[in-house]
């Protein structure tokens, strides 16, 4: 899975980072994924409920709120999105 984490402040980014690895989205992979993305984000991990597991699933995009996280940010939201490779299709004209 390759997914793009973001934190941004009025519709900034300050901090972003693309981060893949062979993670599903089972619960404990989609915390460890969350936890690695928190530590090279500089940040600390949100609270993260089922029903934000749920969403992640079925709309490939998670957006935490300042009012997610135990500790005091400095930013707006904090979003992580998969990225969804395109494949590649070659072109074929017959002539």
């Amino acid at each position: 899975m390759k997914v793009w984490a973001k934190v941004m402040k009025a519709d900034k980014i300050l901090r972003d980072v693309i981060y893949e690895d062979n993670l599903t989205l089972s619960k404990s992979d989609y915390h460890k994924l969350l936890q690695e993305l928190a530590y090279r984000l500089d940040i600390s991990a949100p609270v993260t409920l089922p029903n934000h597991i749920k969403h992640f699933e079925k709309f490939n995009r998670i957006k935490y709120l300042p009012r997610d996280f135990i500790e005091e940010v400095d930013f707006d939201t904090f979003i992580i999105e998969r990225v969804q490779d395109e494949k590649k299709t070659k072109l074929y004209l017959n002539y």
